[in-house]
């Protein structure tokens, strides 16, 4: 029975971590497309968009 009851508690933890898992790639997976976007926009509209990325992605934090 003891087994049992820690290999439940096993498995919840190891789905909560899997969880975890997902969460966390699905936010670096946003972050990419957003990258990708803002990359070809600027591509598209250089003249336009270059100093606002300049100015502004200076006050962005370094761990995005």
């Amino acid at each position: 029975m003891f087994n049992n009851i820690l290999w439940n508690v096993m498995n919840i933890e190891g789905n909560h971590e899997m969880e975890l898992f997902e969460e966390e790639v699905e936010i670096y997976n946003s972050k990419m497309r957003l990258l990708n976007w803002l990359y070809d926009e600027i591509r598209i509209h250089p003249e336009l968009f270059k100093d606002m990325v300049n100015k502004e992605g200076q006050k962005l934090p370094l761990n995005l």
